[in-house]
């Protein structure tokens, strides 16, 4: 795995020397089987002085596809900062669409401890849970598999194809995922199924059971995925989902406390003492429940562009870090 340093970073990312550009795909345009209810636009992102010209750059390819799934009726525009810097790091950038109106929440009250997983494995497999059915072509990795497919037929000198192994399943060896919300949710279950090169958590990991006051029982199963590959950033006052105290029991359930305790990126920088759990209280908001404007603008702060210049080191951190 490759890593940049700070100094190394603050050099490379100049406003100049940016040059991610993004295309968006149809999803019915890559498998006519997709259905027509969620067919909103994937984004890609790719910079092509690193990936085509190879360019001298600090950033240099890294063979690495980041996937980004968005939250709840998430949109593409919502983690554009993030996908254009993760192009500017070295990565192929896709943001995924997928069936997302239906939030994983919907699972907290219920009293079998595996309902988070199964609903998960839907979405990201195909198949059907107690609150929802999606068919194969609808799941997160046909939709990805399809896209790597279409992107190599008609970007065939942007290097699509090494992420897709030759019977057209997903090179997952290759891939790191991300997400926001809902969409880290599937990101760090994907990472638990599959060995992938990093999970990035981004105001999450909130599977937690209010039924049986506990965290998803997959967090304490051992992942395929080395947890030190595992990176968690949220804001300390985000209730939504649950709150930061269980937010805060899930992520010692998956053991990333072992990686140190919480730091404050408003306090330190990088390398965060090599912590896993990140943490703002960046902006200071008045949170008066879970459906307030305040929880609403704690729970988006460490994704949206808006912050998109006082989070690049902690994003950087995050998608560069060295991992085993």
């Amino acid at each position: 795995m490759k890593s940049l340093s700070a100094i190394v970073f603050i050099c490379a990312l100049s406003c100049a020397e940016a040059n991610a550009s993004s295309f968006e795909v149809v999803p019915r345009n890559t498998d006519p089987e997709i259905g027509a209810a969620f067919n909103s636009p994937h984004t890609t992102y790719v910079d092509r002085d690193i990936i085509i010209e190879k360019a001298p750059r600090s950033s240099q390819d890294r063979h690495e596809l980041l996937v980004f799934l968005p939250g709840t009726n998430g949109k593409a525009e919502g983690a554009k900062a993030f996908c254009e810097l993760s192009a500017e790091l070295g990565y192929h950038v896709v943001n995924l669409m997928y069936p997302d109106d239906v939030a994983a929440s919907i699972c907290a009250g219920d009293n079998k401890p595996t309902t988070f997983e199964e609903f998960r494995m839907a979405l990201i497999a195909g198949g059907q849970s107690k609150y929802i059915s999606i068919a194969r072509a609808d799941s997160i990795e046909n939709r990805l598999a399809k896209l790597l497919r279409y992107l190599h037929a008609n970007h065939p000198d942007e290097g699509w194809n090494q992420f897709s192994n030759e019977d057209g399943t997903i090179k997952w060896s290759t891939v790191a995922v991300a997400g926001q919300s809902q969409g880290e949710g599937h990101a760090a279950l994907i990472g638990i199924k599959h060995r992938v090169a990093r999970v990035v958590c981004i105001g999450a990991p909130k599977d937690f059971s209010k039924r049986l006051d506990a965290p998803a029982v997959r967090y304490a199963l051992e992942p395929a995925t080395p947890k030190a590959r595992f990176f968690a950033f949220n804001h300390v006052q985000d209730p939504r989902g649950c709150t930061p105290k269980q937010l805060l029991m899930n992520l010692n359930a998956l053991k990333l406390d072992a990686f140190g305790p919480p730091v404050d990126v408003t306090k330190e920088d990088p390398p965060y003492r090599h912590t896993r759990i990140l943490v703002t209280s960046y902006p200071a908001v008045a949170v008066e429940g879970p459906n307030s404007k305040g929880a609403k603008i704690a729970h988006t702060s460490v994704i949206a562009s808006a912050n998109a210049v006082r989070w690049q080191k902690v994003w950087t951190y995050m998608l560069t870090e060295t991992v085993p």
